[in-house]
């Protein structure tokens, strides 16, 4: 079950690369972007997108999400595309998407606080703790020597969640969906990684 998952986005993202991830990288190329310019042009659109949730915009936050979501997927294969695979643009990458992930609940967070509403601003903090445990796992276990990227509702999930939420849904049941989605993916991905871990 976990090398299912795994394997899924893997294979999404295969199939993906030569209708809409390819042509675009080629662009890039042309236009002579750097991996580590998409990465940060990345961040700054997920910025943009945390103000207008903070305005309740949140159709046009949840579009700039995705557009987010998409230039973490760019930059990487720009990287291969170039052969600019780097520690330094993996360690930017890692945590500009931290950072960007955390960034727009704030928004959130910060909008559903001037209205009082406390069940909300408790969601989403727990959904950005939870969030970045899921990652925090995957760095730990490998700081242990392990190999893994098995786990259900990693990054590009609850991007999808948070940003097609926006657009389509209410944030309240976004931000509702997301907590629970993050918790089941945080107890998932601990006892996957337990099991492997030797003694």
């Amino acid at each position: 079950m976990a090398d299912y998952f795994e394997k899924s986005r893997d294979n999404l993202r295969s199939k993906l690369e030569g209708v809409v991830i390819d042509p675009v990288v080629n662009v890039l190329v042309r236009i002579k972007c750097t991996p580590n310019f998409v990465t940060i042009l990345g961040f700054f659109t997920v910025c943009i997108s945390t103000f207008f949730a903070t305005q309740g915009n949140f159709r046009i936050s949840g579009i700039l999400v995705m557009a987010s979501g998409l230039m973490d997927v760019y930059d990487g294969a720009l990287a291969r595309k170039l052969q600019q695979d780097s520690d330094k643009g993996a360690f930017l990458d890692s945590t500009l998407d931290r950072l960007g992930e955390a960034v727009i609940l704030i928004g959130i967070i910060y909008y559903y606080s001037l209205k009082g509403d406390e069940i909300i601003v408790v969601m989403t903090s727990i959904s950005i703790v939870f969030s970045l445990m899921i990652s925090y796992l995957r760095a730990r276990i490998e700081g242990l020597g392990y190999s893994s990227k098995s786990g259900i509702f990693t990054r590009p999930e609850r991007i999808l969640i948070v940003g097609l939420g926006l657009i389509f849904f209410s944030p309240p049941l976004m931000i509702t969906v997301l907590t629970a989605a993050v918790s089941v993916g945080l107890i998932h991905r601990f006892f996957l990684f337990w099991k492997l871990l030797r003694k």
